[in-house]
């Protein structure tokens, strides 16, 4: 079954139910005048049967990992739990004479209330808290590939020649200092993380050509341009 038959048999059930109810009310009407406590009656009825529908319309939510729409949807549902019964027990108690139509009415919008604020954390904040989460993973991204081609030109770095080994003892030092970084502002780091990626792709292209048989004059130039970039890289602070 497609997105939009799913949605179209959600939407022909709910006007079934909602049928249902409107064919329960005029056959209870009858030829009856409704009082106040009546109309009160029917319109909880009639919230309680859309709450409870609700969640079969917006169950989807925009966020890529499917196990996150799970706390979403048990917090909705925990809410309609907890508003159908506390909604009909006012409902029986108005009728029963129990309380008062005012009180009645005021408990109900208390009702309707709590029920909406539950709504919003549910659908609202947990999406707050996805782009929050996809932020974070941003800005862990460059800091992750910095590290990883730090480690890689570590090894590119000791496979070369005992004539290389200073620029070995550069590298290895560069590489610690880099391990030790933290994510931060994507606006304040991003720059100065792509500057340092980009300094330690040169160097392990520097390592492949003395592996190659070659001798690059630029290792020494290109190491201290990275560890330049690494002292500014930890000036930066959130």
């Amino acid at each position: 079954m497609t997105k939009g038959q799913s949605q179209f048999f959600r939407f022909v059930f709910f006007l079934l139910g909602a049928g249902i109810i409107i064919l329960a009310f005029y056959l209870t009407k009858g030829e009856n005048e409704l009082t106040g406590n009546d109309k009160f009656m029917w319109i909880s009825i009639s919230l309680m049967y859309l709450f409870a529908f609700l969640p079969f319309f917006f169950s989807v939510i925009n966020i890529s990992n499917f196990s996150a729409k799970i706390p979403s949807l048990a917090m909705v549902w925990a809410g309609i739990f907890l508003y159908i019964p506390a909604s009909a027990a006012v409902i029986l108690a108005l009728k029963n004479s129990i309380i008062l139509f005012n009180t009645a009415l005021i408990i109900q919008a208390v009702l309707v209330f709590l029920f909406f604020l539950d709504i919003y954390f549910a659908y609202f904040a947990n999406s707050h808290i996805q782009a929050v989460a996809v932020e974070e993973s941003g800005k862990l991204q460059y800091v992750t590939e910095m590290k990883n081609k730090a480690l890689l030109l570590v090894v590119k770095a000791g496979s070369l020649t005992e004539a290389y080994e200073q620029i070995q003892g550069r590298i290895k030092k560069t590489a610690e200092d880099i391990r030790y970084f933290s994510p931060l502002d994507r606006g304040k780091s991003m720059e100065a993380d792509l500057k340092i990626i980009n300094s330690i792709e040169n160097l392990s292209r520097l390592c492949d050509v003395v592996s190659e048989g070659g001798h690059p004059d630029s290792f020494d130039a290109e190491i201290n341009k990275l560890q330049l970039l690494i002292k500014e890289r930890k000036l930066l602070r959130n």
